[in-house]
């Protein structure tokens, strides 16, 4: 492992320091971000498509759990014709040229996501105590996405067949711990207790659930009501 993966792994060991010395500029923080995020998730992009791929197709061809079929409260064989009439997946040839384009968006995206609600999770808990802008969580983003792009790196033995299965939980424990890793840059760089930025990390993550549970609501309304 380099030294820029070293060099995050220490960080992420002791958060509390990681941000301690003074801030870059924001392109320079942007700039280092996209260098070592952007290649990571372009390689889990491709293992993710090749994969997904792999389920739709068996999907198709009636590989469909018989306990989500009831859950869904439909007729077994209702729901399958339903998924027979699926078209057929685009080739992996077709779809890797988009993901070149859309990785680097969808990175920058993330980015930006992170900033807009961390931002008001931290207004809401009062943490902008420093009256420090929006510029400053665009700021601290960066810094603390390029530290935790060590766990896409990470995530990549997920795709292993045999010790990907046994991973799930310590690699969904990261998950969990690189995105509460963010309060801590948001506390430095805002200047306010790390706790305050940890929590609204937490409040951003509890919005969201909100929104993920309404959608999946939506999405089984949809399906019963088709079957």
């Amino acid at each position: 492992m380099g030294l820029p993966f070293a060099a995050s792994l220490r960080a992420l060991l002791r958060p509390s320091a990681a941000f301690a010395g003074p801030p870059p500029n924001l392109g320079k923080a942007v700039l280092d971000m996209a260098l070592v995020w952007m290649p990571l998730a372009l390689v889990n992009a491709l293992w993710t498509a090749i994969r997904g791929l792999q389920a739709y197709e068996a999907l198709r061809n009636g590989a469909l759990p018989g306990g989500m079929v009831g859950w869904l409260g439909a007729d077994s064989g209702d729901v399958q014709e339903l998924i027979s009439r699926l078209p057929a997946p685009p080739t992996f040839g077709h779809i890797w040229p988009w993901l070149v384009l859309l990785v680097p968006l969808g990175v920058l995206g993330t980015w930006l996501h992170h900033a807009v609600w961390d931002h008001t999770g931290l207004w809401l808990l009062r943490g902008l105590k420093a009256n420090r802008g929006f510029r400053t969580s665009l700021l601290a983003e960066a810094q603390a996405l390029r530290i935790a792009a060590v766990g896409t790196l990470v995530g990549l033995l997920g795709f292993l067949p045999w010790v990907g299965p046994w991973l799930a939980l310590p690699l969904l424990l990261l998950d969990a711990y690189l995105w509460l890793f963010r309060g801590f840059a948001l506390a430095a760089r805002h200047g306010c207790e790390p706790w305050q930025g940890v929590a609204a990390t937490v409040v951003h993550a509890v919005l969201l659930g909100c929104c993920v549970v309404g959608l999946l609501a939506l999405m089984v309304f949809m399906v019963r009501t088709a079957a």
